[in-house]
């Protein structure tokens, strides 16, 4: 082979090694938009969720302070209600922890992504720097 057809050849494999790592965060970015696209469309029925749960502790309040007051028929009157309310509390509390812990997670992956993307793009700018110091230094050395 002459040195041309040498270093064409290099150069063929070096675009597919770009072409292939380029694809790779391609892949990771549109995880990390449908990831966001998913979270978004949750948001309306979070901010439902997150009302229902706070009339249900102040519902729940509202009875432990007239029970308070009139511990004996209160409590008898509305039993089941008290017990009910004090189980959508519960069950409120558990959702909202599960829920903050799962986006949690995902925001630390989501991060991390970002932080690899960042570095890629560091790394590829440096890197189309060096070729093109390269490149002027090996043109002025021929002229």
């Amino acid at each position: 082979m002459k040195e041309i057809e040498k270093i064409n050849e290099e150069l063929r494999n070096y675009k597919l090694f770009k072409i292939q790592r380029a694809k790779k965060r391609e892949q990771e970015f549109n995880i990390l938009k449908n990831d966001i696209i998913k979270i978004q469309k949750k948001e309306l029925l979070n901010y439902f969720f997150i009302c229902f749960n706070t009339i249900m502790i102040i519902t729940f309040i509202y009875n432990c302070f007239k029970m308070i007051i009139n511990p004996n028929i209160y409590y008898q009157n509305n039993k089941e209600f008290i017990i009910f309310n004090f189980i959508l509390v519960i069950v409120g509390s558990f959702y909202f922890t599960y829920h903050f812990l799962r986006v949690n997670f995902q925001l630390k992956k989501h991060l991390k992504t970002a932080e690899n993307a960042e570095l890629y793009f560091i790394n590829e700018s440096e890197n189309l720097k060096s070729v093109y110091e390269d490149y002027v230094n090996n043109y002025l050395q021929r002229n």
